[in-house]
Order: C-alpha cells, then sequence, then structure tokens
C-alpha cells in the first residue's frame, strides 16, 4: 500500500510534468471510482469539477493522500489505496490501454510542450478519486481526520499524541487520525532504527524514547522519499519507475535475516493486526 514516500514522490514527478497546464478533458472508465463534492459514490459529475478547461494550480501532499487542486480552488484527492497509481505519458504516443485503468486526462502542452496523458489505475480498487469544492471543503470533510504531518513530528508533539493510548506503539503508529502518513512499511522501519519494540504500550514511552523515534520517523521517511518509495508489487512513479527504498530496508520484510546491527535472526509475527519484523536483542 503506498505511504507517505511513495506519495510524496509520485507528486514531486507530477509538478514538473503537469503544474501550471491546463486540462483539456477527462474521460470516466469506471464511475464508481469517484466520490462528488458531497461524498457520494454515484452523484453527479461535471467536467469542470474533474479539471476540464481548469489550470493546475498547485500539486500537494497531505499523509497519503495526494491532492490536484485547481483553478477556482475546486480538485481532486487522490487515494491510491492498495494497488492505485499514476501514469503521465505522452499523449500523442500510441500504446494499448493499461488494464484497470479508470480516469484518464488529457493535459494541454503549450507551444513547445507536447500534450499529456495523466491516467489513475487500480487494480483492487481500494483507491479512488474525491472530489472537494475549495480548500476549506477539502480539509474539513475529505482530509478532516488526519492526525499532523509524520515529516513533521517532534519528540513533545509526538507525546501529546500517544501519551493516553495503551495501545501497542505500533498500532499507534498506523492510526491516521494519530499521526499521518506511516503504514506498516515505515512503522517497522522507524521503530527499529528508534531501537522500540512494536508491541511495547505506547504511553510507556519517556521523552527520551520519544525524541529518539520522532527523528527516526524523519529520517525514515526521508530517505525512503529520495529513493522514490519502496515498490514491492505496484507501486510505480508517473513515468514508470521503481521505487528503490526496499534494498535498504533495516526491518520490514527480513524475518529470519541477520540483523544489520547485532547479526542475530530477525523475529517476526503479527502486531496490531499485520505483520511485523524486529529484533529481539536491538528493540528492547
Amino acid at each position: 500500500m503506498p505511504e507517505l514516500p511513495e506519495v510524496e514522490a509520485i507528486r514531486r514527478q507530477l509538478t514538473v510534468s503537469i503544474l501550471d497546464r491546463t486540462v483539456e478533458r477527462v474521460r470516466v472508465h469506471r464511475r464508481d471510482v469517484v466520490r462528488d463534492t458531497h461524498g457520494r459514490r454515484r452523484g453527479r459529475l461535471t467536467d469542470p469539477q474533474l479539471g476540464v478547461d481548469r489550470r493546475i494550480r498547485r500539486v500537494d501532499r497531505r499523509g497519503k493522500q495526494l491532492i490536484i487542486e485547481f483553478d477556482h480552488g475546486q480538485g481532486l484527492v487522490i487515494r491510491l489505496g492498495m494497488s492505485g497509481r499514476i501514469e503521465v505519458g505522452d499523449a500523442g504516443r500510441r500504446r494499448s490501454v493499461p488494464p484497470h485503468r479508470h480516469l484518464a486526462w488529457t493535459i494541454a502542452g503549450g507551444s513547445s510542450r507536447s500534450t499529456l496523458r495523466m491516467e489513475f489505475i487500480d487494480p483492487r480498487r481500494f483507491g479512488g478519486i474525491h472530489l472537494f469544492k475549495s480548500p476549506e471543503d477539502r480539509d474539513q470533510r475529505v482530509l478532516r481526520n488526519l492526525g499532523p504531518e509524520a515529516t513533521l513530528i517532534d519528540g513533545k508533539a509526538l507525546g501529546e499524541r500517544l501519551k493516553a493510548s495503551r495501545r501497542a506503539i505500533k498500532a499507534v503508529l498506523l492510526d491516521q487520525q494519530v499521526l499521518a502518513g506511516i503504514g506498516n512499511i515505515y512503522a517497522d522501519e522507524s521503530l527499529f532504527r528508534a531501537g522500540i519494540r512494536p508491541e511495547r504500550p505506547a504511553f510507556d514511552l519517556n521523552e527520551q524514547d520519544l525524541e529518539r523515534l520522532a527523528a527516526s520517523i524523519r529520517t525514515t521517511l526521508e530517505h525512503a522519499i529520495d529513493a522514490g518509495g519502496t515498490t514491492l508489487r505496484d507501486h510505480r512513479l508517473p513515468d514508470g519507475s521503481a521505487g528503490t527504498f526496499g534494498a535498504g530496508h533495516l526491518a520490514y520484510g527480513r524475518s529470519g535475516q541477520p540483523c544489520t546491527h547485532c547479526r542475530k535472526s530477525m523475529n517476526s509475527g503479527i502486531v496490531a493486526g499485520r505483520s511485523t519484523t524486529w529484533c529481539e536483542f536491538c528493540q528492547r
């Protein structure tokens, strides 16, 4: 499932390719992946709401959510879900239609640039497009339940989010209302780097633990963003390239392999309903 680094890497590529261009047309191939400005799955849609004849003014991100904002403050929140991705390419290049393509935008190129095609593809359909009428509508309705950005968290703010929770620290990190952007991969990676057991109760972390964990979260996410995220199966950047952070995983997916610190075998189990990997000796 794309997490904050994957979505941020996508945002950065899209900013270079589509920012300040105008949408010429849009085709909706699967209607039920789009929610209208009232949150209805099969409500009425108009071309301007989907960006037609609108200039793309911002390409942003909030947690794991990708945001495209048009003129007049209207726009889209794109949730990639389990398998969603965005592809961008030359609209004049003939090619076969990718399977599971649900929406396609044609984006004007201008005098010296080619016209682009941007497509939303999602084989498992856990993602979707959410329309908003204004930045206020977006923040108060579509994104209202998100906690603070994981890339900006510090120890004090993290402690405020955790102090009353008796849940395992990994469960709290996965809760988007507590902290926006972290999923299974980067929870395992951040906890390993901070030397904290994933099942440890959140309220039990002291000030030093919180500072160490917050720094680990920020550093892990920054490195993953620079690597284009982690590609396990579905994640691809808009230009089709894969994320390379998986080659540097220290915990996630390394069950039974030697710990990179102590060389003991890495453990695995289920924490917060998710597969989890940790080192029995380095995470106490």
